[in-house]
C-alpha cells in the first residue's frame, strides 16, 4: 500500500501575490534560501523575506499535507508583509541598523539597489 503525497497548488509567490501585486522579487540563495519581495496594493508599499528549503522537512510549503495547512500558511506569511509608505518601507527594509540574516548575503547589494530604485519610482 503507497501513501498520497500531497502536492500544493500554490507557491510562494501566489501566496505573497495574496496580499498585493508583486512589483519586484528576489532570490538569496540556491537550492535553500530565501525570496525577497517588494508588494505594492493600493498606495502602500510591502516588503518581506520568506524563506524555503530543499525538501518536505525544512520548506513550509513543501511541508504541507492539506488545503488547510497551506492557507495556515498563507496567513503567517502575509501578517509577516511590513507595509507602509514608499519611505517607510524603505527605512525598515534598509536599516543597516537591524543586522538583519541577508544583510551579510552577497545578493543583498544587489537587491538593496534595486529595492531603492523601485520605491523611489514610487
Amino acid at each position: 500500500m503507497s501513501e498520497e503525497y500531497y502536492y500544493p497548488s500554490e507557491s510562494y509567490d501566489s501566496l505573497v501575490a495574496s496580499a498585493g501585486t508583486i512589483i519586484k522579487d528576489w532570490n538569496i540563495g540556491d537550492w535553500q534560501g530565501d525570496y525577497v519581495y517588494l508588494l505594492k496594493n493600493g498606495n502602500k508599499f510591502g516588503f518581506t523575506v520568506v524563506g524555503y528549503g530543499s525538501c518536505s522537512y525544512c520548506d513550509a510549503l513543501e511541508g504541507c499535507e492539506n488545503d488547510e495547512q497551506v492557507e495556515e500558511l498563507k496567513e503567517e506569511i502575509v501578517k509577516g508583509i511590513f507595509w507602509g509608505t514608499a519611505e517607510e518601507v524603505e527605512a525598515y527594509a534598509i536599516n543597516d541598523h537591524a543586522n538583519r540574516w541577508y544583510y551579510h548575503e552577497h545578493e543583498w547589494k544587489t537587491i538593496k539597489r534595486e529595492l531603492k530604485a523601485e520605491l523611489r519610482k514610487g
